[in-house]
């Protein structure tokens, strides 16, 4: 009697319309922080899906490229990471994290070019109208929290949220700025600035809570570091008097203050790079808390690809491939 073993491919396609829908139905945030630097928590059959499903739109200034230098560093020690980063254009290479970086003619994004003007939140719609593969959409501060106001921040909340109501087939992800202001920190030593940081990035940690929105903690990677001879986690913090009382404000991990890239070191861009492809798998579909898929909506359809070898006698694999359809 012959036998079959089966070879579970699985790769869910996320389809509304021309786009896939991903994290935007969520009834929950998603918060991505220090504890999602686990990479080789993830099974590669998600982060398979990611690159298959996942076109990511990422606009950023200079502090941002320490997500891309993060990947690009985490493929060349392991080619299953692979990326494909388009600088003003999308690539289209199989197998890869397709990466829009920047918008059109331009990839050096200041909060005028993406959100803060009528005329950036354009050249952002202009990106996803003219990419309609494009599923998942960025930006990254630069210092600006540093200064910003709490109306400047929720000036930045409103417009994401106009552009979510305009692109509802388009996960947005939501970001909170660098930690780099700090005692002794080599790019930025104001206490005040610090502080004012702190409370800006609170603000958006609190929307993004209050209102079931992706969260890239990019300042929480800055501040904790995972010491291999104690194997324990250590925050970095400092005191600060605002006036009435003593406040606790997190910074850069000493272990990061070191200008090797982007303005930290490799070891904290690397970081940000497995946080990211924790979230872009959390995006297709993973559950990190319980390991399985989660529960679309819509209904799923199967369809077998291939068997190998072909024909055969004893033994055969046989490989397909699951379509999550969501209307």
């Amino acid at each position: 009697m012959k036998s079959i073993s089966i070879v579970f491919v699985t790769m869910f396609f996320l389809l509304f319309s021309t786009q896939s829908t991903l994290y935007s139905q969520i009834t929950s945030p998603l918060i991505i922080d220090h504890t999602c630097e686990g990479l080789y928590q993830i099974p590669m059959s998600w982060i398979d899906s990611a690159q298959a499903n996942i076109k990511w739109h990422y606009a950023h200034t200079s502090h941002g490229g320490q997500l891309t230098t993060g990947l690009e560093r985490i493929e060349n020690n392991d080619p299953a990471y692979d990326i494909a980063r388009g600088f003003s254009t999308l690539p289209n290479v199989p197998d890869a994290l397709c990466i829009f970086d920047g918008q059109e003619g331009d990839t050096y994004i200041s909060p005028e070019e993406y959100w803060r003007t009528t005329a950036g939140m354009n050249l952002t719609r202009d990106v996803l109208n003219h990419n309609p593969t494009i599923n998942v959409s960025q930006w990254s501060w630069c210092c600006q929290p540093n200064s910003y106001s709490a109306d400047d921040i929720q000036a930045y909340l409103d417009s994401i949220s106009v552009l979510e109501a305009e692109f509802p087939e388009v996960t947005f992800i939501y970001i909170t700025g660098n930690a780099q202001t700090g005692p002794g920190n080599h790019y930025n030593q104001n206490l005040a600035q610090g502080y004012n940081r702190y409370l800006r990035n609170e603000q958006i940690r609190g929307y993004c809570i209050a209102n079931n929105k992706v969260l890239f903690d990019f300042a929480d990677i800055d501040c904790w570091w995972y010491n291999p001879t104690s194997e324990e986690w250590e925050l970095s913090t400092y005191e600060y008097w605002n006036g009435n009382d003593s406040v606790t404000v997190p910074f850069e991990h000493p272990q990061y203050n070191i200008n090797q890239a982007a303005h930290t070191s490799y070891e904290n861009c690397e970081n940000k790079g497995k946080a990211v492809w924790w979230m872009m798998a959390e995006l297709a579909g993973w559950d990190s808390l319980t390991g399985l898929f989660k529960e679309p909506s819509g209904f799923e359809s199967y369809s077998l690809s291939q068997n190998y070898p072909n024909p055969f006698d004893q033994h055969t694999d046989i490989r397909y491939t699951i379509y999550d359809i969501r209307f």
